[in-house]
């Protein structure tokens, strides 16, 4: 952090985190902050440490979506070293393998802040898809390394299965016809979930950072936009890295419930003209596609969590809360229903 320098550090803080929405493979992460005496001078320091740990079984197979050493492997290897001028990630500073099983990531704390609004976000879009368009413009070379995820979205899905609620045997006692109606197409489209999945890899390849949420994109002062958080890193089919950027955000209420629909046109919209700008003259059907993939998919998860809450409303009819939420639920999957048509539109002309 500060060269060759001798220095002796001073008393310092060290401040956990917040812990509420931790992977399953993090451990903790932690904001250590001081000063330190170089020389004649006291200059102040702050570092992230990020541990990382073993999970279940399914998480030390390399292609599984949560591998649980990728985000070491990656700083190990430097493959985030000089990403792009459009998108970076925050420098490593150290990688330990620790006696308990744990690796401790010793990196920069970025500052700056995250998006709130639709031109923060519109943006992002804009320099993710030139980020992407350098992968099929021959600007820059996918790496090949084995431990990179192939199949980011397909094995997500599977293991979103695994763990969401089955609402089959009370699904049809619900009042709710939404619900029920909202049930049938998600068995429909459950059917059709493999050919899908399936159907992703027609199209270009790009790397993508596939955990987009608010607090994983910080802008600085100097107008650079960061990424942080690499552990799902893959390559993935053009428009899925943006599915996954819209959908996580409506799903978390960062986007407002009454601009979805502008919301889905606008970041498209910027993602392909971000695109053609680094000169990628292909089919923007193919990345239309990926991104209503992508999207749609999240229903996955979010269908099961609808009807689980839609029962619990039903026997507390008065909680706030609980409207508020399956209200949220059922037009966050309007969207995705609107985007599983269109994508079954799109293979029929793009794919």
């Amino acid at each position: 952090m500060i060269g060759e320098n001798d220095f002796e550090i001073d008393a310092f803080t060290c401040d956990a985190l917040d812990n509420e929405a931790l992977n399953f493979t993090t451990k903790g992460i932690y904001h250590l902050y001081g000063f330190l005496e170089a020389g004649n001078e006291q200059l102040p320091w702050s570092i992230i440490l990020k541990v990382i740990k073993p999970d279940s079984e399914e998480k030390d197979d390399i292609q599984h979506h949560n591998y649980w050493r990728r985000e070491a492997l990656l700083f190990e290897y430097n493959l985030l070293d000089d990403l792009s001028e459009y998108i970076i990630a925050p420098n490593i500073y150290l990688v330990e393998e620790q006696d308990d099983g744990t690796i401790w990531l010793w990196m920069e704390r970025v500052n700056g802040r995250f998006p709130h609004s639709r031109e923060q976000f519109n943006s992002i879009a804009h320099r993710l898809g030139m980020f992407n368009a350098e992968y099929l413009t021959a600007a820059k070379a996918l790496p090949d390394e084995i431990w990179i995820c192939r199949n980011w979205l397909k094995s997500w899905t599977i293991s979103s299965r695994m763990y969401a609620p089955n609402p089959e045997s009370y699904i049809y006692k619900l009042q709710d016809e939404e619900t029920k109606y909202i049930w049938d197409w998600f068995k429909n489209l459950s059917e059709n979930t493999n050919e899908m999945l399936d159907s992703l890899s027609q199209l270009p390849r790009v790397l993508a950072h596939q955990d987009l949420g608010q607090k994983n994109m910080i802008l600085t002062s100097d107008d650079q936009l960061v990424f942080i958080d690499w552990q799902f890193l893959s390559i993935s089919g053009i428009g899925e890295d943006l599915g996954k950027m819209f959908g996580v955000n409506m799903s978390l209420g960062i986007i407002p419930t009454d601009q979805y629909e502008t919301y889905r046109e606008s970041l498209f919209y910027s993602y392909i003209k971000g695109m053609r700008e680094l000169g990628w003259k292909g089919d923007e059907g193919l990345a239309r596609y990926g991104y209503c993939i992508s999207t749609a998919l999240r229903s996955v998860w979010e269908v099961p969590q609808l009807c689980s809450l839609a029962a619990e409303l039903e026997s507390n009819p008065t909680n706030a809360k609980l409207q508020e939420r399956v209200y949220q639920l059922k037009q966050i999957i309007n969207i995705h229903k609107a985007m599983d048509y269109e994508a079954e539109s799109l293979k029929r002309t793009s794919l």
